[in-house]
Formats: C-alpha cells, structure tokens, sequence
C-alpha cells in the first residue's frame, strides 16, 4: 500500500479519540522489541514552550555533531514532520513501510492503539532503527499517562505549567501540575523556566521524592535580554558552565528566550554525562534553530505573523510581543486579527488578550471537526464589544484581510496551529505559483 493508504489507516485511529494510559504503549512497544530501550533520550514537557525548547536542543545538539531524532506534535503542514533525524523529516516511504510493519505486528493482538500511541511507536522505532545518537521526545499531553512516557531519559524538562487540556488532566493547576512532572524518572534531572512559587514547589518535592535534582530558572541559570526584532532576539546566558554568553536566536519574543534558555541549561547538564559540546556550537545551534508557526514573520507588503498560540497563555505571549514589537515603530500600520480556535479551548480569554492590540478582527474555523464554529466564535467576540468579520474558511480569512490591508499593515493568523499550518500552506503556495 502506497504511503497515502498507510497515513489514512494511522488517520483513522483518531476515531478513538485520547486515552491516557500507557498500558497500550508498553504492549505495543513489547511487540516491537522495546524500541525505547535502545535509545538515549530527553523528554520535554510543559504547557507552552516545550516545542521550542525541543527544536532547540536537536539544533544544538545536531550543531555539535550528534545524531539527533525529534518527536514533535501536532504538525503544520505534513504527517512527516512530527518524526525527524538531524531536522529531515522522515521520508514518506519509511512512513508507509513502518506502518505497514507495525500493522502487521499488532495485526493478531488485542490492541487497538490511539493515533497518538501509533505514532510514538512509530517514531521509536525509526530511531531506534537510525541508530540515533540521542532523541528529543517532547510529550504529547500531560506527562504521567502520556505515550511518550515510556522512555526513561536522561533530563526530564518542564518549561512551565497552565490551563490547558482541563477536560484530560483536571481544572486545578496543582492537579495539572502532577500530571506534568509525571515524567520526572529516578537519576533523571529536571530542569525548569516555572516560577509561580506552589507549582515550582510540587516540581522540586517530586524531584526529591524521585531522588533526582531539580534545576530552576533564576537560581541555576538565566537569561538576560539585548534585543528583540520582528524577526529575531538577542539575549545573554547565565547557566552552569557559560556565564554570560551572548546568543542570538531566530525565535522572536521574550518568551523564547526563556525557552532556549531551558535548552543551554539541559545542554550543559548533558555535558556533566559526558556530550562535548562548546560554546560556539552551542551559539551557532541557538542561532541556527528553526520552529515554523511561531511568532514566524512570512515578509510581504502587507507582513504576516504567523503564532500557534494555541491556549490563554500563548495569547498572553502573543499580546506581548505585539506590544514590544508592532506597536513600538514610528510609522505602526493596522493590526488585522485573524483568529480561528478549537472547541475545547478557552477562546473567551484567548481573544481577549488579542483585541485591545488588534485594529481589525476577523473570525474563523479551523479545518477540522474539533474547531469551534464561527457562529459560536462570533458570540464570544462580540461580549467585548466587537464586530468581528466572519469567514468559514482560512483561505476566505486570508484573502478579506488583504483586501482590508495596505503594504505598511501586518496581518497576524493565530488562535490554533490548525489555522497557522492551512494559512502558512496556502501562502507558500502562493508564493511559488507567481
């Protein structure tokens, strides 16, 4: 079967939604001879930022010289992309006979995985079969149930913890919290950006309790900012061994400092395990390092800013980078929203931290069953007093903000990586058909 074929049958895993467990995981994975086993691993967790924060430390480490898989989800534009050695997305063919291989494996089992837990394997495997040096696994949802939960890594990460997927891991942020730092294994350190004082004390006291450290933002290692540009920002790293190195990353906003920030400090911790790494590789990894649809400027008259803020502290981040940035230059044109969001978010919060910078709104949904339909959307917009321009497509979304644009103005698409990965393909096909 051709690798379109395999990609539907792993599509169509996705009717049995999300369940948290990893009892399917570790029957699977014993199928495949333990895959997990064979392979040096970092496990990236958290709310918001632990994307970044993976991208970083493959580019570093790819930079160094290492041989680096990165398990990433979900994707923007294609299957691939979630499973990469060395940032080269897992050619289809591989897909297509790894899926087939492990079909036939489960074929007469008692298991019926999850999309997510496929893919896990999936990725595992490839690695595994790549011989690669180390992967960067970051962690689907949550921590302590989550597929990725299987390996036991070196450093366990947590960037940070919010509201997020309440309806899976608990409305209560200490609750949220556990769920998080279920990836804190024994002889595993765990570093963290977290600073809200009872969040940061359940991570140390379940460190403790693992018998591991934990390394925090502020006390271990931190980061002093230079510069932030639409396309870029310049900071100084404080951490364990590098004191005050200056580095320059493609990430914009402040928040990606902190991230990358969590990613020298997991660097360096390697280091003490015997990864030889310098500083210069280490700048050119920061520098080098490449995260599509997040706080990424598509230039054109008028710009487009692409963010996956995807959840009300990603908005948060979103609203400051608009005011340090956009709002900061002499001759600022309009800000045109366009804003698209699944059901299960909190839209009401997300939107409102993005309309008092926004001079236009325009609403619409996601290509997908779990986004949150425009009429619904709409309601929400208009509680703050808004008449938002409704569209039922992003393509439709794109082509009224252009019309609403002149060259000076900067269109920005957010509110789900949905929305951001359809807006990001249909404008890179655009640009390659003129």
């Amino acid at each position: 079967m051709s690798y379109q074929d395999e990609l539907a049958y792993l599509y169509s895993l996705q009717q049995f939604g999300i369940k948290l467990g990893l009892a399917n995981i570790r029957e699977l994975c014993a199928l495949l001879d333990n895959p997990q086993h064979s392979i040096k691993t970092i496990h990236v967790g958290g709310t918001n930022g632990k994307g970044s924060t993976a991208a970083t430390l493959s580019a570093i480490l790819h930079e160094a010289g290492y041989k680096v898989g990165l398990y990433t989800s979900p994707h923007l534009s294609n299957f691939t992309e979630r499973i990469r050695i060395n940032n080269i997305p897992i050619p289809e063919v591989r897909v297509a006979q790894l899926v087939r291989d492990i079909r036939e494996g489960i074929g007469y089992r008692n298991i019926i995985p999850t999309f997510f837990e496929f893919t896990t394997a999936l990725a595992l495997v490839y690695f595994a079969e790549e011989r690669v040096d180390i992967a960067v696994m970051e962690v689907g949802m949550g921590g302590r149930l989550d597929a990725t939960n299987i390996i036991n890594p070196l450093v366990s990460v947590i960037t940070n913890v919010g509201y997020d997927h309440t309806e899976h891991l608990g409305a209560l942020l200490e609750k949220i919290t556990v769920e998080k730092c279920g990836i804190i294994k024994e002889h595993a350190p765990v570093v963290t950006s977290e600073s809200e004082g009872e969040i940061l004390s359940i991570i140390k006291k379940t460190a403790k309790d693992a018998g591991t450290a934990a390394y925090v933002y502020g006390r271990d290692f931190y980061v002093e900012p230079v510069k932030i540009e639409i396309d870029y920002s310049e900071f100084y790293y404080h951490g364990l061994r590098w004191k005050g190195i200056l580095l320059k990353s493609p990430l914009a906003g402040r928040h990606q400092m902190f991230n990358i920030g969590v990613a020298l400090y997991t660097i360096e911790l390697l280091m003490k395990m015997g990864f030889n790494i310098t500083g210069q590789q280490a700048a050119e990894g920061v520098r080098n390092v490449s995260w599509p649809g997040r706080l990424e400027i598509l230039p054109g008259n008028p710009q487009v800013l692409l963010d996956g803020a995807h959840n009300h502290a990603g908005t948060i981040a979103l609203r400051k980078f608009i005011e340090d940035v956009l709002m900061t230059g002499k001759e600022q044109g309009k800000i045109v929203l366009i804003f698209g969001v699944l059901k299960d978010k909190d839209a009401y919060s997300m939107i409102g931290e993005l309309i008092p910078c926004s001079t236009e709104v325009i609403i619409t949904r996601p290509d997908t069953e779990r986004g949150l339909p425009v009429e619904g959307l709409k309601d929400i917009v208009e509680r703050y007093g808004v008449n938002p321009h409704v569209t039922w497509t992003v393509s439709e979304a794109l082509s009224l903000a252009s019309d609403l644009t002149s060259p000076s103005d900067t269109i920005i698409v957010t509110g789900s990586l949905y929305v951001v990965g359809e807006a990001r393909a249909i404008i890179s096909n655009k640009c390659m058909s003129r």
